[in-house]
């Protein structure tokens, strides 16, 4: 995305969509934080109970006490502020046996929360709330670092979760890719991507998809909340297994951390024919127009949306 209409939508999508607005430079530069995101923070890991919470902002004064909580496990530390379904032993910023409440942040952007959650579940976004809300989730068994368009990210330890919001569900949000990474930070062009135009004017549609253009570095799930209609588009393949020659990248270390498409325009390249395993994903610039292939680019009028690194096979 270079320049002009995001080059992941298919041309009969561009068609019935109008002109987007352009995307400019790398994944590493597409926008600084604009001080408006809610940031959520929790893990997923067992344990029953109410989830705790933290709050707003990146800096708060620790929690102290609070009315008890109705059991489960222990929050992680996470960004302070106010808030938190049940209160618990004091700790910097917000976390605590049984999820505890933390202080009020002096600085941050919106309100967020750090606690454990029973199940597996999410819920730190509401759907019909206004709100488009991104869920960053950690499947790994190494921590995440998040990134994107607008958002300041951050890091996610094995089994949590963030929750970013990232605007209003009635504003177009044009032409904005999320990534992330282990360990160092391969730079621009080095991830695989989640690619959205959010709230479009044609039937308040939501355009996605998956990204192998430029690089693979980690599986990917996109999962629209509460739109059984919609699909979840997954890679649930690692690619750096058996990664071309041609395509490794390594780190200063010697570890290969992402696996790149050596010409992103050529979809006979040995990485591009690598990368069409996976359906769910572009594996070059024009895969939506190869022949019988399914377009990997998908449209719904969706709220709230679920990025997974590292998710469950659907096999």
């Amino acid at each position: 995305m270079r320049g002009g209409a995001p080059r992941w939508l298919a041309a009969g999508a561009l068609a019935g969509l109008g002109a987007l607005a352009a995307c400019s430079g790398n994944d590493d530069t597409s926008g600084a934080n604009t001080g408006g995101s809610q940031a959520t923070a929790g893990t997923l890991a067992g344990g029953a109970g109410s989830s705790g919470g933290g709050g707003a902002g990146t800096s708060g004064s620790p929690a102290t006490s609070g009315a008890a909580g109705t059991g489960g496990s222990g929050g992680t530390n996470g960004v302070a502020g106010a808030g938190g379904t049940s209160a618990g032993a004091s700790g910097a910023g917000a976390s605590g046996a049984d999820a505890g409440a933390g202080g009020e942040g002096e600085s941050g952007a919106g309100a967020g929360s750090a606690g454990t959650n029973s199940g597996g579940a999410i819920d730190c976004r509401v759907d019909g709330d206004g709100s488009t809300t991104l869920v960053f989730v950690n499947r790994c068994t190494a921590p995440v670092t998040f990134r994107g368009s607008d958002i300041e990210g951050g890091e996610l330890a094995p089994g949590s979760f963030r929750c970013v919001d990232i605007g209003s569900a009635t504003e177009v949000l044009s032409a904005k890719r999320y990534w992330g990474f282990i360990g160092e930070d391969p730079g621009g062009e080095h991830h695989t991507l989640a690619e959205f135009t959010f709230n479009t004017d044609f039937n308040d549609l939501d355009w996605y998809n998956i990204s192998h253009v430029d690089a693979f570095n980690l599986p990917m799930q996109i999962t629209p909340v509460a739109r059984p209609d919609c699909q979840t588009l997954t890679c649930a393949e690692d690619f750096l297994l058996d990664c071309p020659a041609a395509g490794r990248y390594e780190d200063a270390a010697g570890n290969l951390t992402s696996c790149v498409s050596p010409d992103r325009d050529d979809g006979e390249s040995e990485v591009a024919l690598y990368f069409e395993a996976c359906d769910d994903a572009y594996a070059w610039s024009g895969d939506d127009a190869n022949g019988d292939d399914p377009s990997p680019v998908r449209a719904c009028a969706g709220e709230d949306w679920d990025i997974t690194f590292c998710p469950e096979s659907d096999s």
